[in-house]
């Protein structure tokens, strides 16, 4: 762990940064002299400091679209599943799409601030690589299809510092897990992503990267921990990437940023060497899964996974087989409109309304309202076990002089360090809870036996919240809790007829209250994408899946 002053070590996880991306336009330069003019000439949302955010444009994603080369936009808003179908046909090499996706994660990089570092050296050997061997590599799932992952997860010779200027001297003598089971099924990790400091937070701001930008709306968060993630796959310059979710940080970068996203069951997917503060704790784990917008590359990417057997990699992974999914005589599905907690701001209440009459009109579904079960129980028992040792671990990485972040101090504000029994009886605690509210579940199923396939329901109380707002996890977090994957999926957009605050609103409580007023007129979450999630019993992420292609089918 460095002590040298945290400005200094700011300076160098930049140049860690900039050096990559000088190197990646040496390997991969731009095919017209005339684009590295447009590029510097984009609005940037990376300062000259990590305390300067820049002056990103308002609306990043359009300035994408527009500057951004026709021939790489020509591969890049490619279907992905698509990509990986003329790539297994020879139709274009892996060198030339990763190129492409180059190209794209650049622009991207200056608009949003989504890339903690390009790793264009080995990206582009695993390529040739791929493309020399083609015969035998194009049969690989994921053939030639370029992957982002966040900077969190180990990579083979870089530092892992999960948003902790103190541990750049931290270099990870191997590849992750989850990154040598993507190599082995043909894909190509071509960046690492930008996460928070501590990792506790619905937002991407940290002392390494500065802060990453919505590229949907730059005044809003592109959520947390795996902020960057989201950033780059809702801008469409990564096809599929990977990031970890303990309290929302796949679910809520997915929604803002109106993706398709996973938090699978802990142990479906292999995570165990990650790493992130309160390392080694097991109250309540992380797990890793995908962010993309492509269902099917969802679905492929899990799959994939799954059938690489990684419970012989890593002995924390179960030894569950990809399953075909079971339903009775229709799919049954439950809709949460209201965690008795929290009120869903009016876009994401106007979605709820809007997918429960879609689902209400197909043959094949049967749809119940869904209470929430003592949610206000989980959130207490969340509040011991995320924080077990009193925050006492994350204030130690900041003995460079490094600021506390507004919400990493937010999260770990009152936490108290538990004495071993404590421990234990929080953890009894979430035992009995996860029981009750598996009954709570069972509780709906119908005369045949049926039980519930799934339950819609908000992924955050609003859409993308505006920078150092987001404070409530409820939603998310509810479900690391009980330990049930959760599927993201987006609906439809902010819009400024429909979504207008409610009025003369008299709030439940002091989250309620927060909430609330967060939501002060649709033009300050103008363009903001809303998702939702549904949410199954553990280990059912096959059929969640299936349930997605039925909202796809009626929301596109």
């Amino acid at each position: 762990m460095l002590t040298d002053d945290w400005k200094v070590l700011a300076v160098k996880a930049q140049n860690i940064y900039e050096d990559s991306l000088k190197l990646t336009l040496e390997l991969f330069p731009f095919d017209d002299p005339e684009t590295l003019k447009v590029f510097n000439g984009l609005p940037s949302a990376r300062g000259q400091s990590v305390t300067d955010f820049g002056s990103p444009a308002k609306f990043p994603i359009e300035e994408y679209l527009k500057k951004l080369p026709e021939n790489v936009k020509a591969v890049t808003e490619k279907e992905p599943i698509e990509l990986i179908r003329d790539l297994k046909a020879g139709k274009i090499t892996a060198v030339e799409v990763l190129k492409c996706y180059y190209h794209a994660a650049i622009f991207a990089s200056r608009l949003v601030n989504c890339v903690h570092e390009f790793l264009p050296v080995e990206s582009l050997e695993a390529a040739k690589k791929l493309d020399a061997d083609f015969s035998k590599s194009s049969q690989l799932p994921l053939f030639g299809l370029p992957v982002s992952i966040k900077e969190m997860i180990k990579f083979k010779g870089r530092p892992v510092t999960h948003g902790s200027l103190c541990y750049l001297d931290r270099i990870a003598d191997d590849h992750g897990d989850m990154v040598k089971i993507l190599y082995s099924n043909g894909a190509v990790p071509f960046v690492r992503t930008t996460n928070p400091q501590s990792l506790m937070m619905l937002e991407c701001e940290s002392l390494s990267h500065g802060r990453t930008v919505n590229p949907f709306n730059s005044d809003l968060t592109s959520g947390g921990s795996s902020g960057g993630e989201g950033a780059i796959n809702g801008i469409h310059a990564s096809p599929l990437g990977f990031g970890s979710d303990i309290g929302g940080s796949i679910r809520c970068p997915s929604a803002f940023n109106g993706i398709w996203g996973m938090r699978t069951t802990v142990g479906r997917l292999p995570c165990m060497d990650y790493y992130s503060c309160q390392r080694g704790s097991e109250s309540i784990l992380s797990v890793t899964g995908p962010l993309t917008r492509s269902l099917g590359l969802l679905e492929l990417s899990i799959k994939t996974i799954i059938d690489s057997k990684p419970w012989l990699i890593d002995p924390s992974t179960s030894a569950i087989e990809w399953k075909t999914p079971k339903f009775g005589k229709k799919i049954r599905i439950g809709i949460l409109s209201h965690d008795g907690i929290c009120t869903p701001q009016p876009p994401i209440a106007r979605a709820l309304k809007e997918v429960k009459e879609k689902l209400s009109k197909l043959p094949n579904v049967e749809l119940v309202e869904f209470k929430p079960y003592d949610h206000s129980r989980s959130f207490a028992i969340l509040g011991h076990l995320y924080f077990e040792d009193g925050g006492a671990d994350t204030r130690a990485t900041l003995g460079t002089g490094e600021p506390l972040l507004e919400q990493t101090k937010w999260a770990i504000e009152g936490a108290k360090e538990l004495t071993v029994h404590e421990i234990w009886k929080w953890n009894l605690e979430k035992q009995a809870y996860r029981k009750e509210y598996l009954q709570h579940w069972l509780s709906y199923n119908n005369d045949d036996g049926e039980e519930l396939d799934g339950v819609i329901a908000p992924v955050f109380a609003g859409p993308a919240a505006k920078h150092r707002t987001a404070k409530y996890w409820g939603y998310t977090a509810q479900w690391n809790c009980v330990d049930y994957p959760v599927l993201v999926f987006p609906v439809t957009k902010v819009d400024p007829e429909l979504d207008q605050p409610v009025k003369d609103y008299t709030p439940l409580n002091d989250h309620d209250k927060y909430n609330y007023e967060a939501y002060d007129s649709p033009e300050s979450f103008l363009n903001a994408p809303v998702n939702l999630g549904v949410v199954g019993l553990r280990n059912t992420e096959e059929k969640l899946i299936e349930i997605g292609k039925v909202l796809k089918s009626i929301l596109d």
